[in-house]
């Protein structure tokens, strides 16, 4: 009996919403509602009927149908009659609320749909339009409660990715810690073990503290002056000083006692960063080639002839077999890559890099390599990883620094970028590249944060960029062509086009602001509005390049 009622109950439910033949009111009884519907309906199938007696024959099966609904109501009607008035009111206010939710899918969201595609907000009001400088003046004015630090804005990024990285499971011992006092205690519990005295060393060059690591390796010159290895340690980190003439001294010793000493003639395939460890290296490797022609020494000066004659095919051969004669050595494989790249072979070159820091992670020379690769290719992403992995071996190189935070610049990933340029200032706090980049990097974080619905990071944001550089005249037009590229790239092509204009108040006769103009017409399918921005761009400017070539491009004929 119970299933019965329900199902009745579940079928006229249904039925009262496909019709919608109740008004939905909570202030009337139920059957009050129920019969002035029925007189409204009654009333509207009233004149429908005289209408309809001038239609043809073919309409009398629809009048059965009609017929056979009423019947079907009728029934209805009188089993809600027999109902308390408690449940006749829930379902009225169960059939309200889904009426409510069809008018909300069938009206509201497709004014709101049409809202977001005429560019107007969910309310229906235009969208206002981007003004850089009265934004710049209010968040200026604006002050924020949160003190955001450069790390938390850098994590902060992280939400706009388009999925959530899948997180793996790593063990609570897979990744030790060990702290100095660790190095310290365990290398004075092994007086005799090179390899703790080494970890201990490594571990002071890795914090900056090269003078206790001068002393470790000079102990250790002085316990066991006939192994190879401790001569090597000091005249590593001679040259990591710049000591070149030191550094030459201690590796001459380590090959004195072992020509073909592999990390020493590793470490100078290597040196090739400046004048000064190319002298180096050819020095040490002609050495070595002296005392064992037949050694991997030889076989670099070799390679190393034949590559600045300009035969890099023969240079290719002799690093191909060199590599599978001494398989240790990751200073041929990174040769193969060189060679690779000046026959304009680019997958094998990297391919060939790629080989190098896996066979030994340590050398830096490999990562630069893969670096500068990736980054000609317009692989930012890729460039910033591995210049991230040549900060991380030579922390106090601010080349390196800088390239990983333009890596990150070019590939739109602006909260790394705002995280590798800072660390970068504590190394050369004048920079003038970082210091016109870095705001540029902070401003366009502030606008997105603002358009996403987070102010008070925009705010902070905009406060990071005045303090690496107050004067915004410097920087602000800058900033808004890169806003106005990010954008075009992000398919915005309104925004972008705002963004470009806002360069051209600023300044009025900004080439590039043209150029970017006509890009993103030519992204909207706009040809003869994106030619005119960039024969703009040359009547300003009659050497832009870009401009130019974007012309050729899109001349009819091409």
């Amino acid at each position: 009996m119970k299933h019965s009622i329900l199902k009745s109950l579940t079928h006229f439910l249904i039925c009262l919403f496909l019709v919608g033949s109740i008004p939905f009111s909570s202030n009337s009884s139920a059957s009050k509602l129920y019969a002035d519907e029925a007189k409204k309906k009654k009333k509207k199938k009233s004149s429908s009927k005289k209408s309809k007696k001038k239609k043809s024959s073919k309409d009398s099966g629809k009048k059965k149908k009609s017929s056979k609904k009423k019947k079907e109501k009728k029934n209805h009607l009188e089993r809600f009659d027999s109902l308390s008035d408690e449940q006749k009111m829930e379902i009225l206010n169960s059939a309200a609320l889904l009426r409510k939710e069809y008018k909300m899918q069938g009206s509201d969201r497709g004014d709101l749909k049409r809202n977001l595609e005429r560019g107007r907000d969910h309310s229906g009001k235009k969208a206002p339009r981007v003004n850089a400088a009265a934004y710049a003046d209010e968040l200026f004015n604006l002050t924020g409660e949160l003190q955001a630090s450069n790390k938390e804005i850098a994590r902060a990024t992280k939400y706009f990715q388009l999925e959530k990285p899948v997180k793996k499971a790593v063990a609570l011992d897979s990744k030790p810690f060990f702290s100095r006092d660790d190095f310290e205690k365990e290398a004075r519990l092994n007086p005799d073990n090179l390899y703790s005295q080494r970890q201990l060393g490594l571990h002071y060059e890795a914090n900056g503290d090269y003078s206790s690591a001068k002393d470790v390796y000079l102990r250790e010159v002085a316990k066991k002056p006939e192994n190879p290895d401790v001569h090597y340690f000091l005249g590593s980190l001679y040259a990591t000083l710049g000591e070149y003439k030191k550094s030459k001294n201690a590796f001459e010793e380590a090959l004195y006692l072992d020509p073909n000493h592999g990390a020493t003639i590793e470490a100078m395939s290597m040196y090739v960063g400046s004048k000064s460890q190319k002298k180096l290296s050819n020095d040490i490797l002609r050495l070595s080639s002296e005392k064992a022609p037949d050694g991997p020494a030889r076989k670099l000066t070799l390679i190393r002839e034949k590559m600045a004659s300009g035969n890099y095919i023969e240079a290719l051969n002799l690093s191909d077999e060199a590599s599978k004669q001494f398989p240790s050595h990751s200073g041929f494989i990174q040769l193969m890559g060189e060679n690779h790249l000046k026959l304009g072979k680019i997958e094998n070159a990297k391919k060939s890099f790629q080989r190098a820091v896996k066979l030994n992670p340590r050398e830096i020379q490999p990562h630069i390599s893969l670096a500068d690769l990736y980054f000609d290719q317009g692989k930012f992403v890729y460039a910033a990883l591995s210049f991230s992995d040549a900060v991380y071996l030579d922390p106090d190189n601010s080349d390196y620094r800088y390239m990983q935070g333009l890596s990150y610049f070019n590939a739109n990933e602006w909260g790394r970028t705002a995280a590798s340029w800072e660390d970068l200032l504590h190394y050369r706090p004048n920079d003038a590249i970082v210091r016109n980049l870095l705001p540029q990097t902070y401003y366009v974080m502030a606008v997105e944060y603002n358009r996403i619905g987070n102010p008070t990071m925009g705010r902070q944001a905009f406060k990071n960029a005045l303090s690496v550089n107050n004067n915004t005249s410097a920087w602000l037009s800058g900033a808004m062509g890169v806003l106005g590229n990010y954008y075009r790239e992000k398919n915005l092509y309104s925004e972008s086009l705002i963004a470009f204009q806002e360069v051209l108040e600023l300044s009025p006769m900004d080439a590039d602001a043209y150029m970017g103009i006509g890009i993103t017409y030519w992204k909207m399918d706009e040809k003869q509005l994106a030619r005119a921005s960039w024969e703009k761009s040359l009547r300003i400017k009659p050497d832009h390049n870009e401009s130019r070539g974007w012309l050729i491009l899109s001349s009819p004929g091409s």
